[in-house]
């Protein structure tokens, strides 16, 4: 009887299901063996999907339950995902790698307790140029309206820094934009001859469809370090001035599987994972115990991590007051519908 009940339950193929994980990030943030060294050392299965800008996380979080167990917004909108419940709090008692976060980027203002974030990467938001096509280096914002590149500049796909290039062209500020500044702005960003509106623009700096493009940091290094390039894309941060980031990793509203989301960011946070992935992405890491294991020319890339004087006349975009991002929002929708 026990032999005839092992054989049918062999038959039945039924097993312990592995628990899942169901992560969503940027593309190409992990390190090539990241998940997979998760999945063998955890006996899970990781589920990954992908978002292109903050907007879009925000939807989906937004619709209630999103299914995800860990999720990696910008700085920019962690405040409102605070406030509307769209996070839940981490047990950092369950983070003993979070020691390894080097004290700078622990206690940010959007979340002064780290009771909802833990610091991912950080970077800049400045241009990314290929130098056998644009020449001089580019060293301001309105080198993305310069007509002798029309039709080969791309926008980031995210209204916050498409706004944040156009207000700096126009003499306004991209961290307390008045509306008078909004809609001089808009009217800029209308008048782009963009080839696109993209939120990584590293493909098409590759391929060389795109000459000039609003980048983040790390995209630029990456296109950089493409095999089709030979180390012809170069990145600047304009004179006006460009963004810093820091990408976070949290645990969204009613995640399935908060045991594992917990042991997850645990994991992401070892010095030799965080390691590894900066060493792929070629993002700048807050993990400052991760920094002995980090290549020489990742660390001293000035794209990766610029100088303090550069670095001068970087700011952090804050939430906006809610009357300010509807007037963005709204002069964002109009700028797609051109």
């Amino acid at each position: 009887m026990k032999r005839l009940a092992w054989a049918l339950l062999l038959f039945s193929g039924c097993s312990e299901a592995k628990p899942e994980l169901h992560v969503f990030n940027w593309a190409d943030y992990f390190g090539p063996e990241t998940v997979k060294a998760f999945e063998q050392e955890a006996g899970c299965r990781v589920v990954l999907d992908y978002f292109e800008s903050a907007e879009k996380l925000r939807a989906k979080l937004e619709n209630g339950r999103s299914g995800f167990d860990v999720v990696f917004p910008s700085d920019e909108v962690m405040r409102t995902f605070i406030a509307k419940g769209l996070v839940d709090k981490i047990d950092l008692a369950k983070l003993p790698n979070f020691k390894n976060i080097a004290a700078k980027f622990k206690g940010l203002d959007y979340d002064p307790k780290n009771e909802y974030s833990v610091p991912y990467m950080w970077g800049t938001t400045g241009i990314a140029y290929n130098k056998t096509k644009v020449s001089p280096a580019p060293d301001s914002w309105a080198s993305l309206w310069d007509p002798k590149w029309a039709g080969h500049v791309t926008i980031l796909d995210d209204p916050r820094e498409a706004f944040a290039g156009a207000l700096w062209v126009e003499g306004g500020s991209p961290f307390a934009p008045s509306a008078e500044a909004i809609e001089k702005a808009k009217q800029k960003l209308i008048s782009a001859k963009v080839l696109a509106c993209d939120g990584q623009p590293k493909r098409r700096l590759i391929q060389g469809e795109a000459w000039i493009s609003q980048c983040y940091s790390g995209d630029a290094l990456q296109a950089a370090d493409a095999k089709e390039r030979a180390g012809d894309i170069g990145y600047v941060i304009p004179k006006e001035g460009g963004t810093i980031w820091v990408d976070n990793v949290c645990i969204p509203k009613a995640a399935p599987n908060r045991e594992l989301a917990h042991r997850f960011i645990d994991y992401l946070l070892r010095a030799d994972v965080s390691a590894a992935i900066a060493n792929s992405v070629a993002y700048a890491n807050p993990n400052e115990a991760a920094q002995k294991l980090i290549k020489k020319e990742v660390l001293e890339d000035r794209t990766a991590n610029p100088s303090e004087e550069e670095l001068k006349r970087c700011g952090l975009l804050k939430e906006l007051a809610p009357e300010t991002k509807k007037k963005l929002d709204e002069a964002w929708a109009q700028v797609k519908g051109r």
